[in-house]
């Protein structure tokens, strides 16, 4: 399994960093891009700049449809013919005819469901937006990727862990704590520490946010365009 960051708010020349988030994920013969961060331009230029072939693209997920995640999606629509789309059931209003001039398959995504492969959507969790978390498998362990975790990051790990049986082993992406205080950040820390062994948090966690996870989960890497993990 392997995972390369395409968009986030930390990037070095030539990478371009932008308000958003979006991740590629290949495995088990399938090739998921996980949102498409916010503007179409810098999505390009880092696919570019970083070698990726995005015709090669099996599935897009989309967490949830706010700009910074599905406002660079033109660009690889233009790339990808067929396939798949997983959008949560709020979400597929706008996306019904870009998937169908992309020639995708796009289903609305409500409750927990089998994505096949071993992939799973967490089903959409929370109101305003409603918003789907993308679990990955690997050998030893899931990985959970969110794009912003408005329903609160910790309960999408408990709920990837419930559905799996597994702890997690890595959960990254956007964990929405920029306004976090003291009390909210322990309740994030303690709630990771019980489901996964570790963390990359990225996009709107915060800087303060991503101090206390990173110091809770010592060795997790700092997330930025162009980290690339692979998992066996």
């Amino acid at each position: 399994m392997r995972l390369l960051v395409l968009y986030d708010n930390v990037a070095e020349p030539p990478l371009i960093a932008g308000w958003g988030f979006s991740a590629l994920v290949e495995a088990q013969g399938r090739v998921f891009l996980f949102d498409a961060g916010a503007d179409r331009g810098i999505l390009e230029h880092n696919v570019e700049t970083l070698g990726v072939d995005l015709s090669r693209v099996t599935d897009i997920f989309i967490s949830h449809p706010h700009c910074d995640h599905i406002g660079g999606l033109s660009y690889p629509l233009e790339l990808v013919e067929g396939g798949k789309m997983w959008a949560p059931e709020s979400a597929v209003g706008p996306l019904r005819a870009r998937a169908r001039a992309a020639k995708m398959a796009l289903f609305a995504v409500k409750e927990p469901r089998d994505l096949g492969d071993g992939f799973w959507s967490t089903g959409q969790m929370g109101l305003s937006p409603g918003e789907q978390g993308l679990i990955v498998p690997t050998d030893k362990g899931p990985i959970l990727i969110t794009g912003c975790a408005h329903p609160g990051v910790e309960r999408m790990a408990r709920r990837a862990v419930r559905l799996t049986g597994r702890k997690l082993r890595l959960v990254i992406g956007g964990f929405h704590l920029l306004d976090a205080d003291a009390e909210r950040l322990r309740e994030v820390v303690q709630g990771l520490q019980e489901t996964t062994e570790g963390v990359a948090p990225g996009h709107c966690t915060g800087e303060k946010a991503t101090e206390a996870l990173l110091s809770a989960f010592p060795g997790s890497p700092h997330l930025k365009v162009g980290l690339q993990m692979e998992f066996p």
